[in-house]
């Protein structure tokens, strides 16, 4: 099986069409679908469920067991094995590839450190022809091929087409942790309860973007969490050198999507699985390299872990500077102002360092998005008045 040609026959390069706006309708940025290149310059959208699928497919079933929730890993007799929550022991192992998400069993084995909320929750869920009705047309145009980010006073509203045509929403602000678990305890499950109260919540919003609240459904509540950018998972003595998250459980497990355990982050860049995919496929050579070659695994791995979090890094600080700037009072402005340097970093720069910390960048990157923003005021106020 060729996994590059399974994954061309589902990757959406339409679904690099993006939209961002704010609260009054205001688009700041469109960007089109880019072309589809014959390298891998191009970003085409997968769903996961279906990139999981190809994945699973290329491994043989045989190594791969299910039904398999690790409980903690454990040294026995001066080796690592896993501990199951049905009471079975696997191993003992050489290496450890941690395979158990976000509240990983096998990062205590590591580190003491557990990530933290991110000050970000809210609501997620989809929506369909069906769940629209008559105003699907209205609420799919505004999404496009591909996403719609709505951004405004600390709150968003984002969108984005997956593979069958429907839409993957979400309803996320800055909170207290408070907010959801309410929401958690007193309304999941109940798609009205949740939609009066995000109809609150966002009472100031241009009525069309109302229309995805009243047309979202399988409505679930969710706080998201982060670790501290830069984190290393400083190995312990006498503990297994692990590295990342797939939605398998088991030993030495390479098939996946979200590899994350490593460098935990909010998805406000998109990164954090294009970051773990990158991180399986650096592994795996390693590995490899080191089994044909004959050379130190532990030290092979050592090597891959500080490339890993060097790289890592970069991502875990733009994602936290697009929250920030996402979420923030002033939002959407203060996004694009920071953006500035993001992008010039990604091109080598620094806009505080050198001759460039002489030019207003920012400020007049800021200013002229608030102008644009402010025409938009006025745009909705023409338009809601006839």
């Amino acid at each position: 099986m060729n996994v590059w040609d399974e994954f061309l026959k589902y990757a959406r390069f339409e679904g690099e069409e993006l939209r961002i706006c704010d609260l009054n309708g205001t688009v700041y940025v469109h960007q089109t679908e880019a072309p589809q290149l014959k390298g891998f310059q191009a970003r085409p959208e997968i769903d996961r469920v279906r990139l999981m699928q190809v994945l699973l497919e290329s491994v043989p079933n045989e190594l791969i067991r299910w039904g398999k929730a690790l409980k903690e890993v454990v040294r026995e007799d001066d080796q690592w094995k896993l501990k199951f929550d049905d009471g079975s022991v696997a191993g003992p192992f050489d290496l450890i590839v941690g395979a158990d998400g976000a509240w990983s069993k096998v990062r205590k084995a590591l580190t003491d450190v557990e990530p933290s909320y991110a000050g970000i929750c809210g609501v997620a869920g989809s929506i369909d022809k069906e769940s629209a009705g008559d105003k699907w047309d209205l609420i799919s145009g505004m999404v496009g091929k591909g996403s719609n980010f709505c951004f405004s006073y600390g709150q968003s509203m984002m969108a984005q087409r997956l593979g069958d045509g429907n839409l993957k929403c979400s309803f996320y602000g800055r909170r207290e942790r408070g907010w959801v678990d309410d929401l958690k305890a007193n309304h999941t499950g109940d798609d009205d309860a949740l939609k009066r109260i995000l109809l609150e919540n966002y009472q100031g919003w241009d009525k069309d973007f109302k229309q995805w609240i009243v047309a979202a459904k399988g409505l679930w509540s969710a706080a998201l969490f982060e670790l501290p950018v830069g984190q290393r998972l400083t190995t312990r003595e006498e503990s297994p050198l692990l590295v990342m998250r797939v939605r398998t459980t088991f030993a030495i497990t390479v098939p996946g999507a979200d590899f994350r355990i490593a460098h935990l982050m909010t998805p406000f860049a998109g990164e954090g699985v294009n970051a773990g995919m990158r991180d399986a496929l650096d592994l795996v050579g390693a590995i490899e390299k080191s089994v044909t070659e004959k050379t130190d695994l532990d030290l092979t791995v050592q090597g891959w872990e500080e490339s890993m979090f060097e790289r890592s890094a970069v991502f875990m600080a733009d994602t936290m500077v697009n929250k920030m700037g996402m979420f923030a009072q002033d939002a959407p402005y203060s996004f694009f102002a920071a953006m500035i340097g993001v992008f010039a970093r990604a091109n080598g720069y620094d806009v505080k360092k050198g001759w460039m910390s002489w030019l207003p960048l920012t400020k007049t990157a800021y200013a002229f998005v608030w102008a644009i923003g402010t025409f938009g005021v006025v745009r909705r106020r023409v338009i809601d008045f006839f």
